[in-house]
């Protein structure tokens, strides 16, 4: 008898030195795949880990844009961030991290909305119908542009294909924001279209989505040529205007000076991004303002925050 509660005092001691060597080491539970225990900073209860996209990212230059973290004059994010390359990569970090913030593209967010929480902005959740309806506002629309004179039956038939669910489908599928209620597929045999090259231009934005929408546009109507030069929107319209383009694209609404030389415009799909948390936070809204000032660094702790 004697024996065992020697026994069972020396495994309660080795039970008690292990569960104390423990306590203080880093575990793998709340990190982003790839980092390894040595890589791993110890958050401050409350703290907010802060995720942001690396530079070039079309949803990093969305979210700074509409949030107000970069000017023209600067960047201003906090130099706290944590920079991470990928929708995917960010929503495997917030996923692992309950301390984590960070913003996604929509479609990402869409696949990954069971282990995510898609904050409301300003008290608007981020679904298609407030993105489209103009209500969320962590979206910039895509336009085109044109002058009613300027465009021919190639154009026409290029607009027409775009707005069709043929279009869309390929614009969802590049994870925009589109309005399928509607659509209609589109039909080839309307059109005949002779041989050309058209020059379309602007944003570097929308390059993305014109180029695989030219791309499957031209697929079907060998005999067209469509080049695009990426120049910014607002070359795009001026480029427009002076008969450079016969379609411009522009990432952002057309100011009313533009519009008053006869400008027409199309959104053919919007750009959304999601601020995105780790369930456990116990966060499911805030305001444009609060995540501003969290990513400039003025708010740092989760008890700064209402809940």
């Amino acid at each position: 008898m004697k024996k065992m509660n020697l026994l069972g005092c020396i495994l309660l001691g080795l039970a008690l030195i292990l569960a104390a060597c423990g306590a203080d080491a880093p575990t793998t539970a709340n990190v982003a795949p790839g980092a390894t225990t040595t890589d791993i900073e110890p958050i401050n209860a409350g703290a907010i880990a802060v995720i942001s996209r690396e530079e070039g990212s079309g949803a990093r230059s969305v979210f700074e844009e509409v949030v107000g973290v970069n000017t023209d004059k600067a960047n201003m994010m906090t130099a706290s961030a944590i920079i991470q390359n990928g929708n995917g990569v960010v929503a495997d970090f917030v996923t692992r991290n309950k301390a984590a913030m960070g913003y996604i593209s929509f479609a990402t967010f869409t696949a990954r909305s069971n282990e995510l929480v898609g904050l409301y902005v300003d008290g608007m959740a981020p679904t298609t119908e407030n993105m489209l309806s103009g209500g969320y506002k962590l979206v910039r629309p895509f336009n085109f542009v044109y002058l009613p004179g300027n465009v021919g039956i190639i154009e026409e038939a290029f607009i027409a294909f775009a707005a069709s669910m043929d279009g869309l489908e390929l614009l969802a599928d590049m994870g925009a924001v589109v309005d399928m209620a509607d659509a209609v597929y589109f039909d080839m045999a309307k059109w005949d279209l002779p041989a050309g090259t058209v020059s379309f231009g602007g944003s570097t934005s929308t390059e993305a989505t014109a180029s695989r929408l030219m791309e499957e546009f031209m697929a079907m109507f060998p005999q067209v040529e469509i080049t695009y030069e990426s120049v910014g929107s607002g070359a795009g319209i001026t480029g427009v205007q002076a008969g450079t383009f016969s379609l411009g694209f522009a990432s952002r609404a057309i100011k009313d000076s533009e519009l008053e030389t006869g400008l027409r415009v199309i959104q053919y799909c919007v750009d959304g991004i999601v601020v995105v948390v780790n369930p456990a936070s116990g966060v499911t809204r805030l305001s444009i303002e609060e995540i501003r000032n969290i990513f400039l660094g003025k708010i740092t702790d989760w008890s700064q925050i209402e809940l």
